[in-house]
């Protein structure tokens, strides 16, 4: 491919991102996005009793204070952790042994139809609380909120494009109102925490990354490096060896021309938040990896590339798989999402460990950024 072909790729998924940015903010200034997200999420409301979506709580000015002396020995475990992430693929259910977050008698929800941003707020066993945000498609979720999808989908391309998608930033702003509410209740940063699978993990990744709340992310890729960043010591991002999505970073495809063919972040960086721990068998990244090893080489390459990975997502990126490497049994179930079960490489149970105990799973070449 020559340089010039090269250019246009890169200028063409930049424009990509301006458009959906531009896309989403004419949906919320016209009110079109009110409107929708509201409608939209009346189903959930009925089903679950959750919060009616009101997307005037995302234009708020709290801040979120940064954990301190907190106990990464004493958080939410890796299964609580994965089962909240799961469970935005049901269409109702409760994480097990946890219980919803009320405010004003209902848990507190939201959907945001522009950004595809989606989240429920949990509480555990030992009293934390547990944000848990929407991977892409919603689950089982797509057939009370098709909408959700397109956008979701839209976000995934700013993130493939290694930009800050309009799903992570509704979703800070989510937690801030979140973390507020948590406040009145009593409840300080030491205990609330972030957690997501997929997109929704990637947007937990970056709420960690702009508020230093701790959480686990499942499968998310990199994000783009910030001046605003916290270090990520409270937050543990875990990928399985051989999912696309979850290996589309710095750290975890290094010098990968399919992932170094953007220029990303502050620094040039797009690493996953936290430290990072891998599952299922090394050789399955290999051999993905080298996939797309030639990516760039001509147009027609490239999206033979991508073509020839979609079986990998399928094979390594759902829920279900990282439950099976981890040994955790999910509660409750998206028939989805949770369908596809494919145990790969050694099992390691992980179920019960805390944030420290995840990390030390992590292998040396492990990063925070």
């Amino acid at each position: 491919m020559s340089l010039f072909v090269k250019k246009l790729w890169s200028h063409a998924r930049s424009a990509v991102t301006n458009v959906i940015d531009d896309i989403n903010k004419f949906e919320n200034v016209t009110g079109i996005n009110n409107l929708l997200s509201f409608t939209m999420s009346i189903p959930d409301n009925l089903i679950n009793h959750t919060t009616r979506t009101d997307l005037s709580v995302l234009n708020n000015n709290y801040t979120i204070t940064a954990p301190t002396n907190q106990d990464i020995n004493h958080t939410p475990t890796a299964s609580e952790f994965l089962n909240a992430a799961n469970t935005e693929y049901a269409i109702t259910g409760t994480p097990d042994g946890m219980k919803p977050f009320l405010v004003n008698g209902k848990q507190l929800a939201i959907q945001d139809v522009a950004s595809g941003m989606a989240a429920k707020v949990w509480v555990t066993s030992e009293n934390q609380i547990v944000i848990a945000y929407q991977g892409t498609t919603g689950g089982d979720n797509l057939l009370l909120n098709p909408l959700m999808t397109v956008s979701q989908i839209a976000s995934d391309v700013q993130v493939w494009n290694q930009s800050v998608s309009q799903g992570q930033k509704t979703a800070l702003k989510f937690a801030q109102y979140a973390v507020h509410q948590a406040e009145a209740q009593g409840y300080t940063t030491n205990n609330i925490f972030v957690t997501g699978h997929s997109l929704g993990g990637i947007e937990a990744s970056y709420v960690a990354q702009q508020t230093g709340l701790g959480g686990v992310a499942f499968e998310s890729t990199g994000i783009p490096s910030s001046s605003t960043a916290h270090n990520g010591d409270n937050f543990v991002s875990i990928v399985t060896n051989g999912d696309p999505v979850g290996e589309y970073a710095s750290d975890t495809a290094k010098g990968n021309a399919f992932v170094t063919s953007m220029t990303p972040g502050a620094n040039n960086e797009f690493n996953h938040y936290g430290t990072v721990v891998t599952v299922g068998d090394s050789a399955d990244s290999a051999s993905m990896l080298n996939k797309i090893s030639d990516w760039n080489k001509s147009s027609l390459k490239n999206v033979i590339d991508i073509a020839s990975i979609i079986p990998d997502m399928v094979k390594y990126h759902l829920s279900g798989t990282q439950a099976a490497d981890m040994n955790i049994t999910l509660s409750p179930h998206s028939l989805t999402a949770d369908m596809i079960v494919t145990q790969h490489g050694p099992v390691v149970s992980m179920g019960n460990d805390s944030i420290s105990q995840l990390m030390t799973h992590a292998l040396p070449v492990a990063k925070v950024g």
